[in-house]
């Protein structure tokens, strides 16, 4: 059988692509390895019966919002989100907090129990900055990413895009440390941006601290993150285009230099009469399924330079008879409604430390902690008045000096240190509490999701030389490759990673510009 269009994937990027193609009247195929589409949007009762625990994607920040989940009416396809009233929380090692909320006015306030020059500093930004921020971050998101000469053409037209441009240059830690005074403050919003895998200290990065600093919210799938993905599925074939899981691609078929179809494990092939479409990360995509013996030599380079050597994570999946109850709370109530609490030292130099450690492939003894509880704001992911919560502690892929396979034997002694850790801020989740527990380490991301290249759950390090215009590569990102029809729609493109799909939106409109199909959306 013939389709105008192969996706390999279904990954919430590749589903959103073969949407948006289906509804412009293409006749569309997914292909997917796994037995469950979705990627990493995995919803799955790791622990005990009733009890749905979220193994990668947690919070889809930008999808309510996106051009994907109007255009594609998910909500119309069971795809619905519950908005926290308490968003996130950094507890202090002194039992002091910060809430974050999404009124600036509220949070103008959180901040002045630390600084009242700080308090001032956030509401002048906030001013200046949110209304930009509005107008062009969910644009330059949900388009093709501009060259640098261009973007940086437009920012120097005004002095709000001339700050932007130095703050661009410059790293979390000194944007930070030029902005405010108090080291709590710092640390807050610092964890903003070492929660999505920015190094503190990388040059480079500083200007995506302010977004971090003046937008918050935390949006939660309704039954858990897999619903999205079963959203778009629901899309596709509503419009006629097929799904098929537990399908692996072994190669991408060529005539010339044209892609013209797939050939599946068991020697099956399919025809793809206009183009076929990877959401399978670079490496696997081009030098396993296309061969580099049929790439420019410049291209393979840049393939086999890709890298995903940036922090991953080691994560505790819980069910609770109870939710965590902070002793931060006994100051600041909201902590204890927060949608996630972060526990990361109480000084900037500790993330810094922090990130140091995991380069060298040391497990980190003290906290670097992140735990959400989306049970909190969504009681359908749990048995009546139980809970699930999830532990996030950062930590490097390979243990020196054993590697990878380190973990085998540090993994329950690590869990239990964990635990102890939260304990001290939440000292009611003693071991009674703790109903069942699924224990992933690093490698085990990587085995749910072999995508997430090192356990690094952005698909690819989001650094300044991985970032826009050069994300993946320098020269390509607008979705094409240099095989005719063949394109790119992962999280290694642009935007990057996490769950907002704007690398399929993005995909999908170059894709119907090229091919002269109808653009049915806005």
């Amino acid at each position: 059988m013939t389709y105008d269009f192969i996706t390999i994937g279904a990954g919430h990027n590749g589903l959103a692509c073969a949407a948006y193609l289906a509804k412009a009247g293409a006749k569309v195929l997914v292909l997917e390895r796994s037995t469950r589409v979705g990627g990493a949007c995995h919803t799955e009762e790791a622990t005990l019966p009733g009890f749905k625990h979220n193994l990668c994607s947690v919070v889809h920040t930008h999808i309510p919002l996106s051009p994907v989940y109007r255009d594609l009416e998910l909500e119309r396809h069971g795809v619905k989100y519950v908005y926290p009233e308490y968003l996130r929380s950094t507890i202090f090692p002194d039992h002091r907090s910060i809430v974050m909320y999404r009124e600036p006015e509220r949070m103008a306030a959180e901040l002045s129990k630390f600084s009242a020059r700080d308090a001032r500093t956030f509401s002048q930004l906030y001013q200046d900055y949110a209304e930009f921020i509005d107008s062009t971050y969910l644009p330059l998101m949900y388009s093709p990413p501009l060259p640098p000469s261009l973007q940086s053409a437009e920012l120097e037209k005004s002095e709000e895009g001339r700050t932007l441009l130095q703050w661009q240059a410059s790293s979390p830690v000194q944007l930070l440390n030029e902005l405010f005074e108090s080291e709590q403050v710092k640390v807050h919003f610092l964890a903003r941006m070492t929660v999505l895998g920015f190094a503190p200290d990388q040059f480079g990065q500083g200007w995506i601290c302010l977004f971090r600093i003046l937008k918050a919210e935390a949006p939660i799938c309704v039954g858990g993150s897999q619903q999205l993905a079963h959203g778009l599925r629901s899309v596709i074939e509503a419009n006629g285009g097929v799904v098929q899981t537990d399908m692996e691609v072994k190669r991408i078929l060529l005539r010339g230099n044209k892609a013209v179809g797939i050939e599946i494990n068991d020697g099956t092939r399919v025809e793809a009469a206009k183009a076929v479409i990877t959401n399978v990360e670079p490496k696997k995509s081009f030098l396993r399924m296309v061969g580099e013996e049929f790439l420019p030599s410049s291209f393979v380079t840049r393939v086999k330079n890709y890298h995903a050597r940036g922090r991953s994570l080691f994560t505790l999946h819980l069910a609770l008879s109870e939710p965590p109850q902070y002793r931060a709370g006994a100051q600041n109530p909201p902590v204890n409604l927060g949608f996630s609490q972060e526990m990361f030292g109480g000084t900037v130099q500790d993330q810094v430390r922090a990130y140091q450690e995991i380069a060298l492939g040391r497990p980190l003894r003290n906290e670097m902690l992140q735990i959400p509880v989306p049970t909190l704001y969504d009681p359908s992911q749990a048995p009546a008045g139980k809970h699930t919560a999830v532990v996030w502690q950062y930590a490097p892929y390979s243990v020196e000096p054993e590697g990878p396979a380190g973990w085998k034997k540090l993994r329950e002694e690590y869990a239990e240190h964990l635990l102890d850790l939260w304990r001290f801020y939440a000292p009611n989740m003693t071991k009674d509490k703790i109903l069942g527990m699924a224990i992933h380490d690093p490698t085990d991301t990587e085995r749910l999701n072999d995508n997430l290249v090192n356990g690094v759950d952005v698909v690819g390090d989001m650094t300044p030389d991985q970032m826009g215009y050069f994300r993946p590569f320098a020269g390509w990102s607008s979705y094409r490759t240099p095989v005719e029809g063949l394109y790119m729609c992962g999280g290694y493109c642009h935007p990057g990673g996490g769950v907002h799909a704007g690398a399929g939106h993005n995909a999908a409109t170059v894709i119907v510009a090229d091919f002269k199909l109808k653009k049915w959306w806005d």
